[in-house]
């Protein structure tokens, strides 16, 4: 097993899964900076060039080696997280159930890495329930490494979002009133950026829907939470439920509770 690397140099990183709400906190932190240092709009996403820019902490969005396109199966994953010591680093976490869903999405309408059944997804050693898992318990137990560590919820996101984004900034090293954090929501609601993704509004291609016609291939797809059930049979959510019980850990065990 090969040694973990950091994907690039920067200050603080946001780590996810893929899926669990890595691009709507990117674009509620992009829209402070544009708003604040007056940048392009269309540079909104582009957070770690913005915050490069702007002599603020650099920071970058990551999925920590986790990435659909890797294909890496769960028992070679690299367990050392020792690369972000003197880091600060934001953890995302969201229901591991709808984490999945939305995962095996992008997988078959965006990344075309599969073309099974769901079933058969959240079982698969590459991208199923126990690579969420393991992704967790790597960090549950290197979570004293960095230097400073936040772990944020994508449903506390939802519960509150200009909250929860009064407390990401400052750990970011980023400082803006109570103004623009109310407006980077308004912003960043999930009707506007589905709009946005539409015009293409963005540079880059972190938002841009691969099929026009399928609104299950757009990058901003519902951003519901707890919608697990419209896509997975109750044997599947049992399986789910049953891994996270017996391998869970404190970042996914509260996929229980709801």
């Amino acid at each position: 097993m090969k040694p973990h690397s950091l994907p690039f140099d920067a200050d603080v990183y946001v780590l996810s899964y893929p899926k669990a709400g890595r691009t709507w906190l990117r674009a509620l932190v992009g829209k402070t900076l544009v708003d604040r240092y007056h940048y392009s709009e269309r540079r909104m996403l582009d957070v770690q060039a913005l915050t490069r820019l702007a002599g603020v902490p650099e920071i970058g969005f990551d999925h920590d080696g986790s990435a659909q396109r890797l294909q890496v199966r769960w028992q070679d994953m690299a367990t050392d997280r020792d690369v972000y010591a003197g880091k600060r680093v934001l953890l995302l976490g969201r229901d591991v159930r709808d984490n999945l869903v939305s995962a095996y999405l992008q997988a078959t309408r965006r990344v075309g890495v599969w073309n099974e059944p769901i079933s058969a997804f959240v079982r698969d050693e590459r991208y199923g329930v126990d690579k969420v898992l393991n992704f967790y318990r790597i960090w549950s137990a290197s979570r004293h490494i960095p230097a400073a560590f936040m772990y944020v919820r994508y449903e506390d996101m939802h519960a509150d979002t200009a909250g929860t984004l009064a407390r990401v900034l400052p750990f970011l090293g980023i400082g803006v009133e109570a103004a623009a954090i109310d407006a980077a929501v308004e912003y960043c609601r999930f009707d506007n950026l589905r709009r946005a993704e539409v015009e293409r509004r963005f540079r880059g291609s972190a938002l841009v829907p691969k099929n026009p016609d399928d609104p299950e291939s757009y990058k901003v797809r519902k951003g519901k939470v707890g919608n697990y059930a419209e896509y997975l049979s109750p044997a599947n959510v049992a399986f789910i439920d049953t891994a996270v019980a017996e391998r869970g850990c404190e970042f996914t065990r509260a996929s229980l509770e709801h």
